[in-house]
């Protein structure tokens, strides 16, 4: 069984964590984990092997990966050589002021719930027909020379980077411009309950009276926020906590689907084939044994 972990601790705007680095040999670089903060990692030279949730990707310079929060992924690299990358972590939430952040909320979600069909690969070309090239370039000689206002700066380019992403390549439905400001603060609140509650028996009828709100208002600002119903997005949540642990834990498939609030291991493997396009199994053994699943990745394209 392959070892995945969480990274701790929060990235926060007055440390940002920018590494360059710098690999010889063809072995793991990274194991499998997650962490609370969005992270990108830029081809500089080589070729990496970056696998994200179900899906490997073979990078080359100039290609980019955008990993979101909570999504477990690992790097490899295939052969001997030079490999060398550029990758920035921040946490979404610090591109939004606090006068600001009910406004920038509807842009600002579909980075903190990661959301299912959320664009993670991204080509040499897009990279380079858009600002992300010249954001990079910019967070790497900030970074570098540390003149006066450095990290003012890099933040100004993670927000361009960020602004030039979800303009041109997310387009995922942001938040309805009609819910209330009220409302949106509750739902922030809904979502961090559902994130530490997912595994008990909810019901919409049971958050909505939680948080004081009509169930027909709370289904139909739910669908809304999100683009699902209220048991969906639970589901969702669920096949989020179960990935984790089918990589890390010992647990059987059905059991994994019970401690993660499944009424049956059926239910479990249809919601997780629909939502991942894989088996709970299939999954599993693209991480138990990353170089088998890149080589078939590598061979599926040829």
């Amino acid at each position: 069984m392959r070892e995945i972990y969480e990274e701790k601790g929060e990235v926060k705007l007055e440390d940002y964590e920018i590494v360059y680095q710098i690999c010889d040999h063809p072995i793991l670089m990274t194991s499998p984990h997650f962490h609370n903060v969005v992270e990108i990692i830029y081809i500089l030279e080589g070729e990496f092997v970056v696998t994200v949730s179900d899906t490997t990707y073979i990078l080359g310079p100039g290609e980019m990966v955008l990993i979101n929060s909570k999504e477990v992924h690992s790097v490899h690299v295939l052969d001997y050589g030079i490999h060398r990358s550029f990758a920035v972590k921040f946490l979404p939430e610090t591109i939004c002021s606090d006068s600001q952040s009910l406004m920038e909320l509807k842009y600002v979600i579909p980075y903190i719930m990661s959301f299912p069909d959320f664009k993670t690969h991204y080509t040499k070309d897009e990279v380079e027909n858009s600002n992300i090239k010249n954001c990079i370039d910019s967070i790497i000689k900030e970074d570098r020379e540390r003149g006066y206002a450095y990290k003012f700066a890099i933040r100004i380019y993670i927000s361009h980077l960020l602004l030039d992403l979800i303009r041109k390549v997310n387009t995922i439905n942001p938040i309805d411009e009609e819910i209330k400001e009220n409302i949106r603060n509750k739902f922030t609140d809904i979502f961090h309950y559902i994130s530490n509650h997912y595994a008990e028996k909810l019901t919409a009828v049971q958050v909505a009276k939680k948080f004081g709100l009509r169930q027909s208002d709370f289904s139909a600002n739910f669908k809304k926020i999100t683009g699902k119903s209220f048991n969906e997005y639970l589901n969702y949540a669920r096949i989020c906590k179960a990935k984790r642990m089918l990589i890390s834990s010992e647990k059987n498939i059905s059991e994994i689907a019970f401690s993660v609030g499944f009424s049956s291991t059926s239910y479990f493997i249809n919601c997780f084939k629909t939502q991942m396009n894989v088996t709970p199994a299939g999954f599993k053994q693209i991480y138990t044994d990353p170089p088998a699943s890149v080589y078939y990745h590598l061979e599926q394209n040829i």
